[in-house]
């Protein structure tokens, strides 16, 4: 199933914030931010250059080939394996290194890669997929169908614990027809198969891989190939010369720098230390806007930005609470001060206003700080509550949207407290594991957006909120053919996320790269990867 590019934006939207309300805001967050930021390390300062004119791209006159591309990075890498890829760092690393079967595009179409054409049946229970030949891993074997069972099967087995593995669970069987003809037998009718496939945990392995190196060293077909890999320091790759896609790729050479702060990846761009900054934090772009030698790109996406809260302990395992927070929630208030106005409203589930399968008769819920005391008195706390909420620099806007939710609740009677984590540790020791913390998520189709968070048996399912009712509607549209009676079914499921309140979804939130004027051939990914085997240095 191929969704259309997301084109909303939030131009004409009514803010509930009066001008005071907001100019306060502003000056809170200001406050708050200085305070956590002084427990961190500060950003180095730097000598403004040129005239502080926006600087255009110069003529393109097609790629070019040759350099070295510098790319500054968060510290929050995890791993080099694909099946257990997690953070941001990654996913753009694996990227570069490993191929999918298909691959989504920028634009939202869906290209071939391993696989170079497709086929399915009647009903959509069987899919099969023709692999291109004479393809080689990096390790020189040849990629054969059993590259693909193999992969496809460590995936779904639960001793790998790939978090995708429920996302592919309705795969019954993977088989190799022939060398080049891998058939996929499914438990029922399904057309999410390619979303499915697109996955940043489905790059393809050769079989015979010893898998305990793949944590700290690459085995993949992908445009580059691993020369040196520092975590938190630098990982340098270089182009394969043997790529099946030539000439892709363009430059000679990938560099990543792991960079702690926001503020130094910036400085960094300005002054021409670094080649592309991602993701660029929204709060970053008004200073890089005049800029000499920078430009930025940006797309709006189904990316979201959310509170998770484990419902197994208290105060979340009430749903009280958790409808308190829900309405003292100022949406519009996380839009302006996290993302400075340039997302889009959400309602507590992953699926944006343009998806087809958004219900389009669902209210959204308004900030109603009177209602949310209201149900906290209710839940058995009339004089209020206290809780901690755990945030870090990890994603673009995520300590932003912690003081502007601090900032509404405080009306409603929750007392928040703010704990900025480190960047190279916040999703390996925070998140799903203290109780309120505030998360981005990467922008998915439906089936996998909610399969890979909200069925019980989730590896990422950061609320641990199980629900049978629920996971039966999510398999159920998996299985139905029909676009109109699987959106009546992704209506079901909304009605409960949106009553139920296990994740507060608050905005969906654009995606936007920073880089010098020399850099051409990369752009803003809805899905916020970084796709480089285009890119190219126009010097």
């Amino acid at each position: 199933m191929k969704y259309g590019p997301i084109r909303w934006n939030a131009a004409g939207r009514r803010s509930p914030l009066g001008a005071l309300k907001l100019v306060l805001m502003f000056a809170a967050l200001a406050l708050l931010l200085a305070a956590l930021a002084a427990c961190t390390r500060a950003a180095p300062t730097a000598t403004p250059t040129g005239d502080g004119q926006a600087t255009a791209t110069a003529t393109q006159t097609g790629p070019k080939t040759g350099g070295s591309l510098r790319v500054a990075l968060p510290v929050n890498t995890n791993t080099l394996d694909p099946a257990l890829s997690l953070s941001t760092v990654d996913i753009v690393t694996t990227l570069q290194l490993y191929d999918n079967l298909v691959l989504r595009q920028p634009d939202q179409s869906i290209r071939p890669m391993l696989a170079e054409s497709w086929t399915y049946n009647e009903d959509l229970t069987e899919w099969t997929f023709k692999l291109r030949e004479g393809v080689k891993f990096h390790n020189g074997k040849v990629l054969d169908a059993g590259d693909v069972v193999f992969t496809i099967n460590r995936l779904l087995d639960p001793a790998t614990g790939s978090p995708a593995r429920t996302t592919l669970t309705f795969i019954q069987e993977v088989i190799a027809d022939d060398a080049l003809t891998v058939r996929f037998v499914l438990d029922a009718p399904n057309a999410f198969v390619l979303d499915a496939l697109t996955q940043y945990q489905v790059r393809i392995l050769p079989a015979d891989v010893d898998v305990s190196r793949l944590p700290n060293q690459e085995f993949g077909t992908g445009p580059f190939i691993l020369v040196e890999h520092l975590p938190g320091e630098r990982t340098i790759m270089r182009r394969n010369p043997d790529y099946w896609d030539s000439p892709r790729p363009y430059v000679n050479e990938l560099v990543y720098y792991y960079m702690p702060e926001p503020e130094t990846r910036v400085e960094a761009l300005k002054d021409g230390s670094v080649d592309v900054v991602f993701p660029l934090e929204p709060t970053s772009v008004r200073g890089l806007e005049t800029a000499t030698g920078v430009r930025i790109g940006e797309t709006a996406s189904a990316a979201y930005m959310n509170f998770a809260m484990d419902t197994r302990v208290p105060p979340f395992d009430n749903k009280l609470v958790r409808k308190a927070i829900q309405y003292a929630t100022d949406r519009e208030a996380i839009i302006q001060v996290a993302l400075l106005g340039r997302g889009s409203v959400a309602n507590d589930h992953p699926l944006p206003p343009n998806d087809p399968a958004y219900w389009q008769g669902q209210e959204i819920i308004s900030y109603d700080p009177q209602k949310a005391k209201e149900l906290l008195t209710q839940a058995g706390y009339p004089s209020g509550i206290d809780i901690t909420l755990h945030t870090s620099t990890v994603a673009p806007g995520m300590v932003e949207m912690a003081v502007a939710f601090k900032e509404s609740a405080a009306p409603s009677g929750i007392r928040v407290t703010i704990v900025r984590d480190p960047e190279d540790a916040f999703w390996s020791k925070v998140w799903m594991v203290e109780p309120f913390t505030t998360v981005t998520w990467n922008g998915r189709g439906p089936d996998e957006a909610l399969s890979i968070t909200t069925l019980c048996d989730a590896a990422w399912n950061e609320a641990y909120y199980c629900n049978s009712e629920l996971d039966a509607l999510i398999l159920k549209a998996r299985g139905q053919a029909d676009e109109a009676a699987r959106n009546e079914t992704y209506a079901d499921i909304q009605r409960i996320l949106i009553d139920e309140a296990p994740r507060i979804i608050p905005a969906f939130r654009p995606i936007i790269v920073g880089y010098r004027s020399s850099v051409a051939g990369v752009e803003a990914h809805p899905n916020n990867w970084l796709i480089l085997s285009e890119a190219w240095l126009n010097n």
